[in-house]
């Protein structure tokens, strides 16, 4: 569990906590005033350390939706 923490920094947190308010890649990355590319490359990573897909595309096709494992922790729906 340290050496999982030890991988996170401050800018994981922050696109995490943007991508958790905003399920919006474009709004998230505008939030954090970073590019898109910069904001995916930071989900990627989290997506890595966590072993899960955190966000999935809606199927709207417009913003995304939290992963089970979001739901389960966080109590976020959808």
């Amino acid at each position: 569990m340290n050496h999982l923490l030890a991988e996170f920094d401050v800018g994981l947190l922050l696109t995490f906590d943007a991508l958790l308010k905003d399920k919006n890649v474009t709004h998230a990355a505008t939030r954090l005033n970073i590019t898109q590319s910069a904001l995916s490359a930071r989900l990627m990573r989290l997506r890595q350390l966590l072993g899960d897909p955190l966000f999935i595309p809606s199927t709207s096709g417009r913003g995304m939706v939290a992963s089970r494992c979001i739901r389960r922790h966080f109590g976020r729906g959808p």
